[in-house]
């Protein structure tokens, strides 16, 4: 008998999401919002390359003749900065965000690659004795609190939606690569009624979630995914100094979170439990498999599927990833090293 688990991450994410790295611009100004939740920009040498090796990238694309297909753009204005034009596009390339100030243009686009996913929020009711007003400015994320649509506790007094988008984008220095969280805010208050702003929000969710997901664009009211199996994550807890566990709760589970990605967590229990697991379960019931632990029980995983009369079927139709928390981590170094 086995027994699955369902751990909710440390991240309170209808209230902390988004606000853990970055600084943010908000909007207080026109008819529609954004809040932009960008890393820090420093003038480093490493920075510079980026932007040089951005802006080039851009110029091979315009040179071949490969112009994006726009799908939305909108454009929001941001307060704090007077004269401070934000135009968002979202095409088949990424999110592009097209920033002009005081006769300047600052452009940047966040690949379909490196978004994971969106949800559509609404900001929670303040605290008693705090300000309701719908015209108060939101100076910083800290004291912008966002809940579920059908929580108890949104704020009625505002009929904002805010669409947050998360993303990893991939950052390269001499050390290697790595990927740095960003999430863009965008608020939608065009409307006096929340439903319909929330209309707008939703039109973009469906979007990107459409684009993300490898799916033709369409225009529905909300999106539905085409596969709606969880994701299989098989946990080795002894694996490496014993924090696999740890790890997948406080970095994992709130980036499956941030996807709207469903999972079982299956926590091991003795040597070749996993091998055993994987060979005789109904393996079909996931859309994927997700090792956290070592090499070691990767393989075991792997050598079940093989042990498996249908192995074949199996191998090609789930797909398997692994998050290294072993001693060692040869095989996901190896596959870093291939991808890079």
């Amino acid at each position: 008998m086995t027994t699955t688990t369902t751990y909710k991450p440390k991240v309170n994410l209808s209230e902390e999401l988004g606000e853990r790295h970055g600084r943010e611009i908000e909007d207080d100004f026109g008819g529609k919002g954004i809040a932009v939740v960008v890393p820090d920009r420093n003038a480093s040498a490493a920075a510079i390359e980026l932007q040089a090796e951005a802006a080039a990238h851009q110029m091979i694309l315009a040179a071949a003749g490969s112009a994006a297909t726009v799908y939305l753009t909108e454009t929001f204005y941001i307060s704090s900065k007077k004269n401070t034009v934000f135009e968002v596009r979202l095409t088949d390339k990424g999110l592009c965000l097209k920033k002009q100030s005081n006769g300047a243009t600052k452009e940047q686009t966040i690949p379909l690659k490196d978004i994971i996913g969106c949800r559509c929020l609404r900001s929670k009711r303040r605290s008693r004795g705090s300000s309701s007003c719908t015209c108060a400015s939101i100076s910083s994320s800290s004291q912008l609190k966002v809940v579920e649509e059908n929580s108890g506790e949104q704020d009625e007094t505002d009929v904002s939606a805010y669409l947050y988008i998360y993303a990893y984008i991939l950052k390269r220095s001499r050390r290697g690569g790595f990927r740095e969280r960003t999430t863009i805010t965008l608020r939608f208050r065009s409307f006096d009624r929340y439903e319909d702003n929330n209309r707008e929000a939703q039109k973009w969710r469906a979007s990107i979630k459409q684009l993300v997901a490898g799916e033709p664009v369409q225009k529905p009211v909300a999106y539905q995914p085409r596969d709606t199996r969880k994701m299989l994550i098989i946990l080795n807890p002894k694996s490496g100094s014993g924090k696999a566990r740890e790890m997948f709760q406080q970095r994992v589970a709130p980036i499956f979170a941030e996807a709207e990605i469903p999972y079982d967590l299956h926590i091991t229990k003795k040597s070749n439990w996993a091998r055993e697991f994987v060979r005789v379960r109904d393996v079909y019931l996931w859309r994927g498999i997700v090792v956290v632990g070592g090499d070691g029980i990767f393989f075991e995983v792997l050598n079940g599927l093989f042990e498996r009369e249908d192995w074949q079927t199996a191998i090609d139709e789930l797909p398997m990833g692994i998050i290294p928390c072993g001693s060692g981590n040869g095989l996901a170094k190896t596959v870093s090293f291939l991808y890079e």
